[in-house]
């Protein structure tokens, strides 16, 4: 098993819960949409959340004290990257607290959805493609 096998498997869960919430999306949201839509963002936010704790706790520190410094360099881009649009996700979370919210506002929902999956989408091909392998390559 990969080092990165976890995380990868976590990143293969926040992007289906996109996908899922993306067929949901348009113009208007129905009140119960917009509460599983709502229910979806927070299994969302649980996996993101528990997905950036581990990355700091664990993956960061050890490609931040290697020898290579390729690890040590890629280390220190994505934990900087990262945060922006954690910040950027969290701003997210707190616009959209309910399904009230989202079937309201459904149009600009739909609009700020897309840029942050699409974010969270690039954030994580990265991540698989880039670092990843150079995390596992240290073992």
């Amino acid at each position: 098993m990969a080092r990165t096998d976890n995380f990868r498997k976590q990143h293969a869960e926040i992007l289906q819960i996109a996908r899922d919430i993306n067929q949901q999306l348009g113009p208007v949201i129905s009140e119960a949409d917009a509460t599983t839509i709502r229910r979806q963002l927070s299994k969302m936010h649980g996996l993101v959340g528990l997905h950036l704790a581990m990355e700091d706790q664990s993956l960061y520190p050890s490609m931040l004290k290697s020898t290579d410094q390729e690890a040590r360099s890629l280390a220190q881009n994505y934990m900087k990257e990262m945060g922006d649009l954690a910040s950027a996700f969290e701003r997210y979370m707190n616009s959209w607290k309910n399904g009230g919210a989202i079937s309201a506002n459904a149009a600009e929902f739909t609009e700020q959805s897309k840029g942050i999956f699409n974010a969270l989408s690039k954030r994580i091909h990265r991540e698989n493609t880039l670092l990843y392998p150079v995390a596992d390559a240290l073992l």
